[in-house]
């Protein structure tokens, strides 16, 4: 089996996750050590725990709202709050990806129902 080398990223997590260590090298070429990774939709943080980073779920929550706000300005308030709840191109999915399985901080789940609520 050949691992695909650029396609490969280290992301330490843990007590020591910033302590230099020797680069890694797989069939002569060296993999990248990384601090944020993507993987599965999620940006996953380096550091003494596992993270999450909320900054690019944010992101495509507030494009899914302004794209429906563009669209229909003059929508009535309860109505536009229905398209960001459970409306076809609803918001809601973009901000809670994946957080049944993800032990939030109190200012994680403040700064997920501030997003929340300022576009209601």
């Amino acid at each position: 089996m050949c691992l695909n080398v650029k396609k490969s990223q280290v992301l330490r997590i843990g007590k020591w996750h910033v302590r230099k260590v020797n680069r890694l090298v797989i069939n002569g070429s060296p993999v990248e050590f990384v601090a944020q990774m993507k993987y599965l939709g999620w940006y996953i943080l380096s550091g003494n725990a596992f993270r999450v980073s909320l900054h690019y779920m944010h992101v495509r929550f507030y494009q899914c709202f302004n794209s429906l706000f563009a669209r229909g300005s003059n929508f009535s308030e309860p109505v536009l709050q229905h398209l960001v709840i459970r409306g076809p191109t609803c918001c809601k999915p973009y901000l809670l990806y994946g957080c049944e399985v993800i032990i939030w901080s109190k200012s994680e789940l403040c700064n997920i129902s501030y997003a929340f609520n300022s576009v209601l």
